[in-house]
């Protein structure tokens, strides 16, 4: 019996208070609506004046921007008369899109064939655009490519590409960019051996796989080819290591240049780096002593191949040992392709 008296006392609290404090909040709702009526009575009516919405240049929810509006931001870099540097690419399939292996393609002759071909429209395309575009002036074609694209590297006046655009035979034609090298970053000493582990590299190497016969092309500031981890003396008697072990390694010699058309006149160096050459100054001169561009390439050639061996005292010792420094592949041929120097990027 208590515990009812209990409920119902507590009800009715409860009833109470909703009570008071909704007729607390109608008394408030009825003195705003006096005062709102009794300004209304007092107040005058605005003027209101319709716009035309399509006068506002105020872009809706949903609604797409004016695409007149929107600036090229090439267009704010170059002038028609600026000469840059564009990639005309050419409807015909390369060579790798033709269906030709990248394995062994230097002496394919069906491949040489074919690139030749594209070679040959390539030059009809630029005569054409020398007499049709440039009114007579030579295209200043810098590299032919037929390999793994197929286009021409030209400088041309910026205001000409649209005009070689629409040529018969061009798919495309678009600006080239220009990279630079980092600049003033710290060093510091390396551990290559400890590297391997990191990289997850050491077991191929601890199975006799150091690159005895790969090439490997370093596009980079150059190379300093007189350091030590690229002897080539060194490099040679780990090769002769490799072959005593009953392995057949296949290097390339300077009798094979003329055959495997890189692109760029280069040079024998040595053994170890059987191919060399500057495609930004367009010379021989690749390593960093020339311009400001740093060592970056040395670097990342010693990452990639630098010797295993080392000549100590007329003695070739184990680099990790000596120096702590082997590449990972540390018996492949580099390729030095310098992409950056005197002329810049």
């Amino acid at each position: 019996m208590q515990k009812f008296m209990r409920r119902v006392i507590a009800l009715l609290l409860v009833f109470c208070m909703v009570f008071s404090l909704t007729a607390y909040a109608a008394e408030g709702v009825a003195e705003e609506e006096a005062k709102s009526s009794e300004a209304s009575s007092d107040s005058r009516e605005l003027p209101i004046e319709q716009v035309d919405p399509s006068s506002l240049n105020i872009q809706r929810l949903g609604e797409a921007a004016d695409e007149t509006e929107t600036v090229d931001p090439e267009e704010s870099k170059h002038g028609l008369n600026d000469m840059v540097r564009v990639s005309i690419v050419l409807e015909k399939a390369s060579t790798l899109d033709a269906g030709y292996a990248i394995q062994g393609i230097a002496k394919n002759k069906g491949a040489s064939d074919y690139r030749q071909q594209l070679k040959n429209q390539q030059d009809a395309l630029a005569k054409k655009i020398s007499s049709e575009i440039l009114g007579g002036a030579k295209l200043d074609v810098k590299w032919n490519i037929t390999l793994a694209g197929n286009m021409i590297s030209a400088n041309v006046p910026y205001g000409k590409i649209e005009a070689i655009k629409a040529l018969d035979g061009v798919v495309d034609v678009f600006l080239e960019t220009q990279y630079e090298p980092m600049k003033g970053v710290s060093q510091d000493s390396p551990n290559m051996i400890s590297a391997r582990d990191m990289t997850g590299t050491s077991l191929p190497f601890a199975s006799e796989y150091t690159g005895a016969g790969s090439k490997l092309a370093i596009i980079d500031t150059g190379l300093d080819y007189e350091h030590q981890s690229f002897d080539p003396d060194a490099f040679q008697y780990a090769i002769d290591e490799v072959q005593a072990g009953g392995y057949d390694v296949q290097l390339m010699t300077a009798a094979d240049i003329p055959s495997n058309q890189l692109n760029g006149n280069g040079k024998y160096l040595n053994a170890k780096v059987p191919y060399a050459y500057n495609y930004v100054d367009g010379n021989l001169t690749i390593n960093h002593t020339s311009d400001t561009q740093e060592e970056h390439g040395s670097h990342v050639a010693g990452i990639a191949a630098a010797n295993r061996y080392i000549n100590v005292g007329g003695k070739y010792v184990d680099a990790g040992e000596a120096v702590g420094v082997v590449g990972q592949a540390p018996d492949a041929q580099v390729f030095i392709m310098k992409v950056f120097g005197a002329g810049g990027g």
